[in-house]
């Protein structure tokens, strides 16, 4: 008996949008959060009656600025962990987009084949731990991007702040001794159009000398901790973890899109624009 004909839709577009909608929601939380944990007072903490007057270990109570402190820990513990998760099921969709597009080329499958490629490989690769999904992404498809080795030293940042409430261990760190965290980080710098000079943006009131052009760059910026130390971010790192996040999704998909078109399957034109 004949494979069955194949109609396939692939629409790496909403592949890419419904990670990004992930991060949008996580960047919009976070800031609320952020905020809510530098600016509440121990009498805002007073008036708030729902959680009753209940004391489980009397005498442990942390004082305002402790409990502050270890909430801002605890937003950086819910924030990697999110955030890995979100990419992981990025992840698990863009397997499974990868193990398709060789039926879409062919056009035509048996039942045999399309059962395990739309049931049983998913639930196989969401079993995967996040560094075999991109180990396996790049050595069955070629799928890898230069954001890799940032994932994964966030991977790494989220397993520590998670099951070592991030106090880094020997588990944690590299050949050097530590744990290093590296983040795409964007910054605008404005361009003087006669003298060529830079000048960084990182703040309201800064005048410029000359007519200049502003730029958008991307760099790589890094956090290094020690064996004992506890893994603590900045606000404006969590926002470049999710421009780290943002920008493999892009260069993820787009490959994933190279790989669809080596079999021969053919894409709407991409956007000209490069990242």
């Amino acid at each position: 008996m004949p494979p069955d004909p194949l109609n396939i839709h692939i629409d790496l577009v909403a592949l890419q949008a419904t990670f990004f909608r992930r991060l949008q929601h996580q960047l919009d939380m976070t800031k609320v959060l952020q905020v809510g944990c530098e600016r509440v007072t121990a009498e805002q903490v007073a008036e708030q009656r729902e959680f009753g007057a209940f004391v489980p270990a009397n005498g442990a109570q942390l004082t305002h600025d402790e409990a502050k402190t270890e909430a801002q820990d605890w937003l950086l513990r819910g924030f990697l962990r999110d955030a890995i998760e979100g990419a992981g099921l990025f992840l698990d969709e863009c397997l499974q987009v990868c193990e398709v597009l060789p039926l879409a080329a062919k056009g035509c499958a048996k039942a045999a084949e399309l059962h395990r490629v739309f049931h049983d490989l998913p639930r196989t690769n969401h079993k995967l731990h996040f560094p075999q999904k991109l180990e396996k992404l790049e050595r069955q498809f070629g799928i890898a991007t230069r954001f890799n080795a940032n994932i994964l030293s966030l991977n790494k940042a989220r397993t520590c702040v998670v099951h070592r409430l991030g106090v880094v261990s020997t588990l944690d760190v590299d050949e050097t001794g530590a744990l290093k965290i590296t983040f795409q980080h964007a910054k605008f710098v404005a361009r003087g159009q006669e003298t060529g000079q830079e000048l960084v943006i990182d703040r309201p009131g800064i005048v410029t000398t000359e007519d200049s052009m502003l730029e958008l760059h991307f760099v790589d910026s890094e956090r290094h901790f020690k064996i004992g130390e506890r893994v603590r971010l900045q606000a404006h790192e969590l926002y470049d973890t999710i421009i780290t996040l943002w920008r493999f999704g892009l260069t993820a998909a787009r490959a994933i899109e190279a790989y669809g078109r080596s079999l021969g399957i053919q894409f709407p034109p991409s956007p000209s624009e490069t990242y």
